[in-house]
């Protein structure tokens, strides 16, 4: 049987097993999300017959027709430790590719490009694991 004066410890420790734990879940996305897309599929699965219009009337959005990968959105993906966890951020304007936190992604990108949502909750899913394990690590070590 465990000593109540304990509980503030642990308390501490299941504190530290969740920051670290959500500071892992962002790095872990951050990885995912950087891996290369694979090459555009043809016909190009347009949103709308107006944004391929408006795609060749700029010359690619002026980018140049074919377009050439910049590597801009796969390594603009940033992780910041915070102090209660982390934040996960692309500096690239073509949230398009991976997706927005409301769900959308572009047809051109579906199934080409890791979805943002789905590597999201799936590094969420492994939490309760992470932390319990770090935990067990803590409690069983002494460390605090």
């Amino acid at each position: 049987m465990r000593d109540f004066r304990q509980i503030p410890a642990l308390i501490d420790a299941l504190f530290q097993a969740g920051i670290e734990s959500m500071r892992q879940v962002a790095s872990n996305v951050r990885k995912r999300m950087m891996v290369e897309g694979k090459p555009v599929t043809h016909p190009v699965q347009w949103d709308s017959e107006r944004q391929r219009r408006a795609f060749f009337a700029t010359g690619g959005f002026g980018k140049g027709i074919p377009y050439r990968r910049q590597n801009r959105y796969r390594f603009g993906w940033q992780d910041q430790m915070e102090p209660f966890g982390a934040s996960l951020h692309n500096e690239s304007p073509a949230g398009a590719i991976g997706g927005l936190a409301s769900g959308w992604q572009s047809r051109i990108h579906r199934g080409r490009w890791p979805y943002l949502l789905d590597v999201l909750f799936d590094e969420l899913s492994k939490v309760p694991a992470e932390v319990s394990k770090r935990l067990k690590y803590t409690v069983l070590s002494g460390k605090q």
